[in-house]
């Protein structure tokens, strides 16, 4: 859909005099963007003859291990950009989070007065407009493009009750005229392929057209726009330059402090809801406790989940975002490294050495007889939970968690989303009154991905993938259900004023 829409409106006009396109070159149109999406070496469609086999066989036994490790990365960067690119947002799951990111008050760590109370505040600031107002702009699109009207004129929207000032902020910022579209698209073409790129479409949803009306061109894009991360990088970006100690830096640093406590807020609730699971340890617990010198605190990662049945489930959050190179199927697989050794290692670095602590400590009740399973929590954004994924930051760990490995005491490390942590709070509040513990459910999990990893040599399975093979459903929280109308009810409040 993506690149049906970018080639329309490359090759797009303007001019009345032009005719419309026939249904049956429309259709061959269609056709001809899947089969360059699914165009491989080996297949002209996507799919596999025995002869494409045979060959993809002979390949494959062709290579040596860095060679094999290299193929499997440059796979690795395709289904990155690819998940990413095709990866639907849930609206209710969308909003839920939108009001519990910009709605609450900062955290406590939070105390740069031009930051406001909370983030919402930040955004007023930023881009003089309230954020609400934003928002319940956005819900009558959305409303509306679920109805099938994708064409909104500034008056129709301000009869619905859309305040001026958001209206504007639509018009300026998510639109743009057709000839500067054309520009943007034409720019990304010369970055490299198209397949995957979609920043010039999902920053500005409309297209401005002649009579003034805004066209939406999709309605995942607009929900993304208006709910999604977007409305983190228009306020950073109207903050001014992020040098040491300005308010952009010190908004960033904030909602690096917001996703934290996100992801301990859905653990804790996870922690409730599992027998075996006995409490959910911070890393202002755990420092104190540790430091055995004035001023110099242990290294630790942010949460340790001890759990009955002798597994420690330890846990570091970075909101670290992939690049627009990463994301978009334009970074090389060194690109991935850097990133990766700035994010993903140096997590892995800090839980091994919880994991250190708890051992020579006996801490919560540890044995030699314990296990470990180490998880790096990243946002929607960053990098996605994939086998390939899996398999390269065991590579890249390896050293890091080599004694602890050589002891018998770890699972493979692995990295999850914070949607992936919401979608586990609700599969424990949906089944744990069927008497399923989350618990058995992550270990069979790792236990599953390390026997891929270290024994067979495949990658390891996905969280998702594990799941349905399982059987067990993706029921949405109760609480992610409050917090939407939460959002919903404040919206219509601000709307029917």
């Amino acid at each position: 859909m993506t690149q049906l829409l970018r080639e329309a409106i490359e090759s797009s006009t303007t001019h009345l005099s032009a005719g419309a396109i026939p249904p049956v070159e429309f259709v061959r149109l269609i056709l001809s963007v899947n089969t360059e999406h699914l165009r491989t070496e080996y297949s002209q469609d996507g799919t596999m003859d025995p002869d494409a086999m045979d060959r993809i066989e002979a390949m494959a036994f062709s290579l040596d291990l860095e060679q094999s490790r290299t193929a499997l990365r440059e796979l690795m960067l395709d289904e990155i950009a690819i998940l990413h690119s095709n990866m639907p947002q849930k609206r209710e799951i969308l909003q839920a989070d939108t009001q519990r990111v910009w709605f609450n008050r900062w955290p406590s760590r939070v105390t740069d007065p031009r930051l406001g109370a909370k983030p919402a505040d930040t955004f007023l600031t930023a881009n003089g407009v309230e954020l609400l107002d934003v928002l319940a702009l956005g819900h009558l699109v959305i409303e509306r493009a679920t109805e099938g009207e994708y064409e909104f004129s500034r008056a129709d929207l301000l009869q619905a009750g859309a305040l001026p000032q958001a209206v504007d902020f639509m018009f300026a910022n998510m639109a743009q005229t057709l000839p500067a579209y054309k520009r943007r698209l034409t720019d990304d073409r010369r970055r490299g392929s198209v397949a995957n790129q979609r920043y010039a479409m999902t920053e500005h949803p409309f297209v401005l057209q002649d009579d003034g009306t805004a066209l939406l061109l999709r309605y995942q894009w607009a929900l993304d726009r208006f709910f999604g991360s977007h409305l983190y990088w228009q306020t950073f970006f109207n903050l001014g330059r992020p040098l040491p100690g300005s308010a952009a830096e010190s908004f960033s640093l904030a909602m690096n402090d917001v996703f934290e406590e996100e992801v301990a807020d859905v653990l804790a609730r996870i922690v409730d809801l599992s027998p075996k699971m006995t409490r959910l340890i911070r890393e202002d617990e755990l420092q104190p406790s540790w430091t055995e010198e004035v001023g110099r605190p242990p290294s630790v990662c942010d949460y340790v989940i001890p759990t009955t049945s002798g597994y420690f489930l330890t846990l570091d959050a970075t909101n670290h975002s992939l690049n627009f190179a990463l994301a978009q199927g334009l970074g090389t697989i060194d690109d991935y490294a850097a990133d990766a050794e700035r994010s993903l290692v140096k997590k892995c670095d800090q839980i091994a050495e919880t994991m250190r602590q708890i051992r020579r400590r006996n801490a919560f009740g540890a044995t030699d007889r314990s296990v470990f399973v180490p998880i790096v929590v990243v946002p929607v954004g960053g990098v996605p939970n994939l086998g390939t994924v899996e398999s390269d930051l065991w590579w890249r760990t390896e050293e890091i968690f080599r004694d602890l490995a050589r002891a018998r005491c770890l699972y493979t490390p692995t990295v999850l989303s914070l949607s992936d942590l919401v979608l586990l709070e609700g599969i424990a509040e949906h089944y744990g009154v069927r008497g399923l513990d989350i618990a058995d459910e992550l270990v069979g999990w790792r236990r599953a991905a390390m026997t891929g990893t270290v024994i067979t040599g495949t990658p390891p399975i996905s969280l998702r993938d594990y799941l349905s093979e399982a059987g067990i459903e993706r029921p949405i929280p109760t609480r992610t259900f409050r917090l939407h109308r939460e959002l919903i009810d404040a919206i219509r409040v601000r709307l029917d004023r």
